[in-house]
């Protein structure tokens, strides 16, 4: 009886443990790249030409509104196994747009486009926030066509 109760409670302290350590897995393998955001804005914030942006604005005001995108990220809810629309790139992007708009970034209507600031942001300072936000396929259901 004794080794049964310990295997049970090892399983269930198992199961307690797995999702923060699955979480700080994710936080450890996404850190934040705050020179590949710089570098991302420069090559990619003028969604309107090929072209790097030519001066970008103090790299301060850059990455304090990609915090702030960040900040934003962090207090939306985890879409896990959610496949729904609201939870994908698209949507949430247009959410937070939404939110922000009628208030011009810090360094006012110039490049980088704020749409850019918005996704570089995800991608590189805040890249474990929208990786444990964005929608996960049901482990056991068909694959999609």
């Amino acid at each position: 009886m004794r080794k049964r109760t310990r295997v049970v409670l090892g399983l269930v302290t198992a199961a307690a443990l797995a999702a923060p350590v699955a979480v700080a897995g994710v936080h450890l393998t996404h850190r934040r790249d705050e020179d590949g955001y710089l570098a991302y804005l420069k090559e990619y914030g003028d969604p309107h030409s090929d072209a790097p942006v030519p001066v970008l604005p103090p790299a301060a005001d850059l990455l304090a509104e990609g915090d702030a995108a960040c900040d934003w990220m962090r207090e939306q809810p985890y879409a896990l196994w959610r496949t729904a629309p609201q939870y994908h790139f698209v949507a949430v992007h247009e959410r937070y747009l939404q939110r922000v708009a009628g208030r011009p970034p810090r360094w006012g209507t110039g490049l980088p486009d704020i749409n850019m600031v918005v996704a570089g942001a995800w991608a590189y300072l805040c890249p474990a926030d929208w990786e444990l936000r964005q929608p996960r396929r049901r482990p056991f259901a068909p694959k999609p066509d």
